[in-house]
């Protein structure tokens, strides 16, 4: 699925989140998709393990509350992308000094992915906007019927899984919501 929307061009970040494989598996599935990722020159982000971006040549880490500490993985990472997920504005606040690159704010909507997060909503989302400073990316429920209502922030990057992954044909889907976004 990878080289297919890889290929197609529809998608221009991958990241890789693997709940429950082991630690070789993982790596030998990190290093294929790296390979196939930055073949189509995309760019390659794994979730949670900085070791395994590491072996894998990921172009970086996205970390949550639960994970190494964001100093430990520059340590591990020096010259690569780390991002971070925040779901409130507390959240926000005490990442806004840490060392990263960008933050993923959301869920915005009820979410498979996560459903045990409380969405935050249009509202408290773009109160949340007006005090970053980083590159952001929205996430969390996210699919070709709810984009209008992110459009209406301004402009804005998107992460999702589900949307595309749970569709009958995935690379149609994110040509869709690629062309829903630009018009």
């Amino acid at each position: 699925m990878a080289q297919r929307l890889a290929r197609a061009g529809q998608v221009d970040i991958f990241q890789l989140r693997v709940l429950h494989s082991s630690d070789r598996n993982t790596v030998k599935l990190a290093k294929s998709l790296s390979k196939i990722v930055h073949k189509y020159k995309k760019m390659f982000i794994i979730n949670n393990r900085a070791d395994i971006a590491y072996l894998a040549g990921a172009d970086g880490i996205h970390l949550g509350e639960e994970d190494i500490p964001i100093h430990l993985a520059r340590k591990i990472l020096p010259n690569k992308l780390i991002g971070k997920t925040v779901h409130s504005l507390e959240e926000l606040e005490n990442s806004q000094k840490e060392n990263i690159d960008y933050l993923s704010l959301g869920p915005v909507f009820r979410s498979q992915t996560k459903p045990n997060l409380k969405p935050l909503g249009l509202k408290k989302l773009k109160n949340m906007i007006k005090y970053i400073r980083f590159p952001f990316f929205v996430i969390g429920g996210i699919n070709v019927n709810n984009l209008d209502k992110l459009k209406k922030l301004g402009r804005i990057n998107i992460a999702l899984c589900e949307g595309i992954l749970s569709s009958p044909d995935p690379v149609q889907m994110a040509r869709e919501i690629k062309e829903t976004l630009k018009s």
